[in-house]
């Protein structure tokens, strides 16, 4: 059972690019090999130096270092043995499928050492190359290394690029996407040097490899490390991924406030879920059936589920949930309220004056209303329920718009180094944690990816279509009630003065009602507008019938798609862009609506 948010273990990636043997001098082979082999070892005494500095965010099993090789010939299988050797695991990219690769090994000896590899890693993922376009399929591998390792592991000579996907080039390539590059001179002439732009006190990004600032990296790699894996510097941000670390689940919603208007205008009944929220697991288990796509048997490693990463996004997104309904029904609270409050002086009033009563009963209450909202108020600002709910909710779609991406070995790395807010931080060191997608992206297999992509977009544009005919019908009915309550007061203002010119006399309590009635009901409408202020619930339907509309023509688009990886990363990056915008922009416009800025 899922009772408090994940604590994500501490996992790093490095990625290794390098030449093959026909570009490294046969004797600088023992010096290569001792340099990766310190460079590894001095990577993992790092890791687990950053997990301890940094325990309080971390799970407390060891940090994990991973190395990811395409397994060519040369400084891959070099890198693969040492990690080995140190006790890294390996996860593996291949160009091509397992036996098809093995054609490019034109020695036994080769092949045989290719295999064993192969089944030493606890990760392969299989490419849908072709040896017709051998350039293209390399190129499409060191991009999946690129893009899920957070260090560079380069053995280069420092020479000109043999093509496009060569060593030359992705280190180019690594350099200009500001990720730590650690070199290991191909030639054995210097020792391992790390060149990254984060060196620099004012980092300067897209810079090319020759511009970049250099360190001794054996030296330098503890502090990199910890730059890679650590929570925000900021000390703010580290406060408040504690909070949220420090979050413990809730079996029962004890704001229903907006649940109970939705009934009263009747734009839906109460349900179960408005008191017992959806669980933790409930919503990981949603997410990982997404995953869990019957793929064709992979020949490699069994493909993983996503385990604690669900577990993450279902904390997340029920938090979210929880804090939505807090929020919200605080200042539906507290207009309402307000709003009674008033009427209560006003009848105090209109009782003492007309009617002669005795009005201190209706102080007493007055004054209690008061103090209920002034603490709703304080309680709101204290426990920032408005914050926790903008966060936890950019945390859960983070994490989601991250799994398409995941299935087809792509991982988004946008800030390499220093994270500026906990909730991309957090996002990230999960991703890391759930490590390479394992299993053969073949053709049968695009095609699964690509059609349960299709139904995550149209319950993406369901949801979004339904959100906002609902918000609509909110703004509809309190608008409605609005301007009922302002009609009906000028209607009775009229009646007033239509007796008063005629002469005519109401009884003392008929009056007196009128009056109440004339003073109450702008209240009423007031409060409508409020609701509807902080609510935005115009604009939340704008934003969503936009969402919904951009989802419609993904999806559209993905049902005229062939199952080819290319397309489908696009089509998965576009999804995660268009998900992430909306958080966004929901964001921006909600950070404006604080139920502390009401007072």
């Amino acid at each position: 059972m899922t009772t408090s948010p994940v604590r994500p273990p501490l996992a790093l990636t490095v990625g290794i690019i390098g030449h093959r043997p026909n570009r490294i001098p046969e004797a600088a082979r023992p010096k290569i090999d001792a340099d990766i082999a310190a460079v590894l070892a001095a990577v993992k005494a790092a890791a687990e130096a950053a997990r301890a500095a940094h325990a309080e965010v971390f799970a407390a099993e060891p940090a994990r270092p991973v190395l990811l090789s395409a397994l060519a010939e040369g400084a891959d299988r070099y890198a693969a043995i040492a990690a080995l050797d140190a006790g890294i695991a390996l996860s593996v990219a291949l160009p091509f499928p397992v036996e098809e690769y093995a054609k490019d090994f034109a020695e036994q000896a080769s092949r045989d050492e290719y295999g064993r590899l192969i089944a030493a890693a606890e990760r392969v993922m299989i490419l849908p190359g072709r040896h017709d376009s051998t350039p293209r399929a390399y190129d499409a591998v060191g991009v999946v290394i690129l893009e899920n390792a957070d260090l560079i592991l380069a053995v280069w000579d420092g020479g000109a690029s043999a093509g496009r996907g060569g060593t030359t080039d992705l280190v180019e390539r690594a350099a200009a996407m500001g990720m730590p590059i650690i070199h290991v001179d191909a030639l054995g002439r210097s020792p391992p040097r790390l060149l990254w732009s984060g060196l620099a006190p004012h980092p300067v990004g897209g810079m090319d490899v020759e511009h970049l600032p250099v360190a001794t990296a054996l030296d330098a790699i503890p502090a990199v490390v910890d730059r890679v894996v650590r929570p925000p510097a900021d000390p703010i941000e580290r406060r408040r991924l504690t909070r949220y670390l420090d979050e413990r689940r809730h079996r029962l919603n004890w704001r229903i406030e907006v649940p109970v208007m939705l009934a009263l205008i009747g734009l839906r009944r109460m349900k179960r879920s408005d008191l017992v929220p959806t669980s933790p697991e409930t919503l990981g288990d949603e997410l990982d059936r997404f995953v869990a796509t019957p793929p064709p048997e992979a020949p490699a490693k069994p493909r993983p589920r996503l385990g604690p990463f669900a577990s993450a996004y279902g904390f997340a997104d029920a938090t979210a949930v929880r804090y939505a309904q807090i929020f919200r029904g605080s200042y539906v609270a507290r207009f309402v309220l307000a709003a009674i409050a008033v009427l209560v002086g006003g009848i105090a009033l209109i009782g003492g004056e007309i009617i002669g009563w005795t009005t201190w009963p209706l102080a007493v209450v007055q004054m209690a209303i008061v103090i209920v909202i002034l603490i709703n108020t304080a309680v709101a600002s204290r426990r920032d329920w408005h914050g926790r709910w903008r966060e936890s909710r950019e945390v859960a779609e983070r994490l989601r718009a991250a799994v398409p991406s995941w299935l087809l070995g792509q991982v988004r790395n946008d800030a390499p180094g220093d994270e500026p807010a906990w909730t991309g931080w957090y996002a990230r060191a999960n991703l890391r944690a759930l490590g390479l997608w394992s299993g053969e992206l073949d053709s049968a297999r695009l095609a699964a990816v690509r059609d349960r992509l299709a139904g995550f977009v149209e319950d993406q544009r369901a949801y979004h279509e339904q959100t906002a005919v609902l918000m609509r019908a909110i703004e509809g009915r309190l608008g409605g009630l609005g301007r009922i309550s302002f009609i009906a007061t000028f209607a009775l203002a009229a009646l007033d003065i239509g007796l008063d010119l005629a002469g005519i006399a109401l009884p003392t309590g008929w009056q007196a009602v009128l009056i109440g009635m004339t003073a109450g009901l702008p209240v009423f409408g007031t409060t409508s507008f409020g609701i509807r202020a902080i609510g935005d619930f115009e604009g939340s339907a704008m934003r969503s019938a936009r969402m919904a509309a951009s989802l419609k023509a993904l999806g559209e688009a993905l049902a005229g798609d062939a199952p080819d990886l290319v397309v489908l990363r696009a089509r998965a990056a576009a999804l995660a862009d268009a998900m992430l915008g909306d958080v966004a922009h929901w964001r921006f416009a909600t950070e404006t609506r604080n139920l502390a800025t009401l007072g």
